[in-house]
């Protein structure tokens, strides 16, 4: 067993893993920010000082966490582009240190909204681990190293709604202080990501990272060359600034990734993990909330986990596209279930549980697909030059998604009643499907440079099913290529 570790770490693969889960540390962070509202809201109600909040207040005290997230995202890719992703990372820790701190000392609404504003920033800067290790794993382990960020949030997950049931908010504040300062000192430990540094014309240094991940000469020069081929093809084409942001390498994996974040907020994903314990009281659940919610997160980080394995086994495509359906049918039956009871509120509630089973599900669908998938895709699909920016702009829409539906939650519920919200997820899961079959394309073992020739129109290798859904080259051309290779 010593052996093999040791022949693990010696031939690359196991550099590659400890850089990846330093990188990787931040998410924890990023998934104690996103449940801390479910575990912070029901306490507040429930307290002396807090328990006169208003509905309007206290879904500000959830959305605050996400309204800062766009900033911190355009925030990340300028300290990405200019200091380095491993830089970007490290400095984004800090914000977490002192949100924690505010929410901890907290003595009024202000220092709330403070602690959630600026713990909000610090989540949208963590975005920069998905350039980091999307940059220094290979097509074939990109995947599964990309995985672990899920798995780290869905840990802070479940971390939080677990101290959340034996301890009050305050307390829960102060311990996810460690989590910044850990993701601080790791990230010290670990080099800069070689597309960077050969970006920034550092070869010998670019080389010898390269050379510490993958332990063999000729595979670290292998990388080198096609990093400067693919260089050298951008620059005799002298792109302008114009052309860098607004060709079609960046354009449309930016409308792509766009609809399919859109889609997965407004699914349902995100609201449920903001008002987990709130959730669950409106499905009338026969079950104590905070129990529920830590069932539900331990599945979120259970599947996470299974996750890790079948990106590696499938595609992006298939994964999303089943992800989606299941998603939809468990919802579905979680609705007609809540509307029978609001239309004959008189009756007795049979099988209780279902509510929960069906949430358990619905959790479990959507972590083997529409949940971590596209935040995999986004450190995948933007051309190097502009990969960071453009990332940190993705990223920066997506959370302002986030917001919108976190914030909007009790208005939906007001206004549609609780089974009419769950009856928008639903449309949401089944629009999802078919964008997934129909637009998303695949980048499961494909380099990075590969999927950036793709949307150029360069190059034909992206073979994943319906990968022609932005392709606007005509089928005669296909033939002609079709004829030469016949010819070759």
């Amino acid at each position: 067993m010593i052996r093999s570790l040791g022949k693990f770490w010696e031939f690359g693969g196991g550099r590659m893993v400890i850089a990846v889960i330093c990188a990787h540390s931040v998410s924890i962070s990023i998934g104690i920010c996103q449940s801390y509202s479910a575990i912070l809201l029901p306490q507040l109600k429930v307290s002396e000082k807090y328990r006169n909040l208003t509905e309007d207040e206290t879904s500000w005290i959830a959305s605050l966490g996400t309204i800062t997230n766009p900033v911190g995202s355009i925030l990340s890719g300028v300290l990405a582009e200019y200091f380095g992703r491993r830089r970007s990372i490290q400095i984004s820790s800090l914000p977490f240190v002192l949100g924690w701190i505010c929410l901890g000392l907290a003595q009024n609404i202000n220092w709330l909204y403070a602690g959630r504003l600026i713990t909000g920033v610090a989540a949208g800067m963590s975005t920069a681990c998905y350039t980091y290790v999307g940059e220094i794993s290979t097509p074939e382990s990109r995947g599964f190293m990309q995985a672990l960020g899920p798995i780290c949030t869905s840990f802070g997950i479940v971390l939080t709604y677990t101290l959340g049931y034996y301890m009050d908010w305050a307390k829960v504040a102060y311990i996810s202080i460690a989590f910044g300062i850990f993701s601080v000192i790791a990230i010290e430990f670990i080099p800069e990501s070689p597309a960077y540094l050969l970006k920034q014309n550092r070869v010998t240094e670019g080389f010898d990272v390269l050379l510490w991940f993958r332990r063999n000469n000729a595979l670290a020069q292998q990388e080198v060359d096609r990093f400067h081929e693919n260089e050298k093809l951008n620059r005799s084409k002298t792109i302008s600034f114009r052309e860098m942001y607004f060709g079609p390498q960046n354009v449309k994996p930016f409308l792509i990734l766009v609809g399919l974040f859109f889609l997965q907020e407004f699914s349902g994903i995100y609201t449920l993990l903001f008002y987990a314990v709130n959730f669950f009281k409106e499905s009338s659940v026969d079950i104590n909330e905070y129990v529920a919610s830590i069932i539900v997160g331990a599945i979120r980080f259970s599947m996470s986990v299974i996750l890790a394995y079948l990106i590696n086994k499938s595609g992006r495509k298939i994964l999303c596209t089943m992800s989606s359906i299941g998603m939809a049918v468990t919802m579905l039956i979680v609705a007609i279930y809540v509307k029978y009871y609001e239309v004959n509120s008189d009756q007795t509630k049979i099988l209780s549980y279902l509510p929960l089973i069906g949430i358990m599900l619905n959790v479990a669908f959507s972590m083997i697909g529409m949940l971590p998938v596209p935040w995999v895709m986004v450190g995948e699909m933007f051309s190097i030059q502009v990969r960071p920016i453009m990332m940190g702009v993705v990223i920066c829409i997506a959370q302002i998604f986030i917001f919108i539906c976190v914030k909007i939650y009790n208005n939906m519920n007001t206004a549609l009643h609780f089974s009419g919200t769950l009856m928008v997820f639903v449309a949401a899961s089944i629009i999802s499907a078919i964008y997934c079959k129909f637009v998303l394309i695949e980048t499961h073992n494909k380099t990075l440079e590969d999927i950036e020739a793709y949307f150029r129109n360069e190059r034909r290798e992206m073979t994943g099913m319906d990968n022609r859904g932005f392709d606007d080259r005509s089928e005669s051309s296909d033939k002609v290529i079709a004829e030469v290779k016949v010819e070759s």
